[in-house]
């Protein structure tokens, strides 16, 4: 099994978007000219594999259970899969409750609960990016700690479920992104995608998405944590406009549902 996307928005929300031994915010803000950074990692207390560092006895629903993972900087996940006898599963568990206590002081410490609201660093999105490749959807994914869709009603069922399919495989692939490391693996998602693009585009719909930059905030007046948030619309070819950048419709443009090198907004 992997950690599902409910799973770490649970550890995520817990844990404030910080690790829970330094304390430091696990997601660096994006520049001009690239996405933000994340070096938060879902730890696990008992582990998963058999001969892993605090290996134990939890089958495979529990052994991914928010109760059994902990959030941490990739530097303090090392040192606790590296030197397992300081490092105990009871020790753990207690590093992680002190953390959500303490991040659940702050928040009552001044009105409002966390939430998600955009980074006013960083413009919003006019317009969708066309997708017609599995490589520049799976580079949105792997930007991403959250994601949401949106899609047309009133499709016949063989559509919807081709598109509730294609969103699912989306949800998946964001669920294990972090956990994919190797150059096959990236290749073998962006082919996954890349199969449900050609699929969407033989029945004439158009895949769009976009990355939001939001902020996990707790109301305290303090930095929030950064949140990318993947979007992605699935719409008919016919219902789709060609925009510029700015959203001003492009004239006389049709979309193509074709693989294309060239990205277009819609």
């Amino acid at each position: 099994m992997a950690v599902s996307e409910k799973t770490r928005k649970i550890i995520w929300g817990e844990a404030g978007g910080r690790c829970a031994i330094c304390r430091v915010q696990v997601v660096t803000a994006g520049t001009d000219y690239d996405d933000p950074s994340v070096f938060g990692e879902e730890a696990h207390i008992v582990a998963r594999s058999k001969g892993g560092p605090r290996a134990g006895l939890l089958d495979d629903a529990s052994i991914d259970s928010h109760t059994n993972l902990v959030l941490l900087c990739s530097r303090h996940h090392k040192q606790i899969d590296d030197q397992p006898g300081h490092f105990t599963v009871d020790r753990l568990r207690e590093i992680k409750a002190q953390h959500a206590a303490w991040t659940r002081s702050l928040s009552e410490a001044t009105p409002g609960r966390p939430k998600v609201v955009p980074n006013p660093g960083f413009p919003q999105p006019r317009v969708l990016t066309l997708i017609t490749r599995g490589n520049p959807l799976w580079n949105m994914i792997k930007s991403s700690v959250t994601f949401e869709y949106a899609l047309p009603d009133g499709l016949p069922a063989e559509n919807e479920d081709l598109i509730m399919e294609f969103l699912g495989a989306v949800q998946d692939y964001c669920d294990i992104a972090a956990e994919l490391h190797s150059v096959r693996e990236n290749r073998d998602a962006e082919k996954g995608l890349q199969s449900y693009l050609s699929r969407l585009a033989e029945r004439n719909f158009l895949v769009g998405a976009f990355v939001r930059q939001m902020l996990l905030t707790d109301g305290s007046g303090q930095e929030g944590t950064p949140w990318p948030m993947l979007r992605v619309e699935v719409q008919p070819a016919s219902h789709a406009t060609i925009t510029d950048e700015g959203g001003r419709p492009i004239p006389n443009e049709q979309p193509s549902t074709g693989a294309s090198d060239k990205e277009q907004s819609a």
